[in-house]
């Protein structure tokens, strides 16, 4: 089981703090959020995503017991 959760804008959007899933890698954890709130795949493939601390790509694998964290990308100027 992997602890994922929403930060920013996504969590404000979604409503949702997180959630835990039975998931390998990114990109089933996006699909896994895709499927519990109201984000779409299209807007978590452009957030910044940290497992366990640090930067990871789309197709990164995920090992049991660790914390995704989705973070929308920031604007401004």
């Amino acid at each position: 089981m992997v602890t994922i959760k929403l930060f920013g804008s996504l969590r404000l959007k979604s409503g949702c703090k997180g959630l835990e899933a039975d998931v390998s890698t990114v990109k089933e954890a996006c699909q896994a959020l895709a499927d519990s709130t109201t984000l779409q795949m299209k807007e978590l493939k452009n957030c910044v995503v940290m497992v366990n601390g640090k930067q990871s790509k789309f197709s990164s694998k995920i090992e049991d017991g660790s914390e995704v964290v989705f973070l929308a990308p920031a604007g401004g100027g």
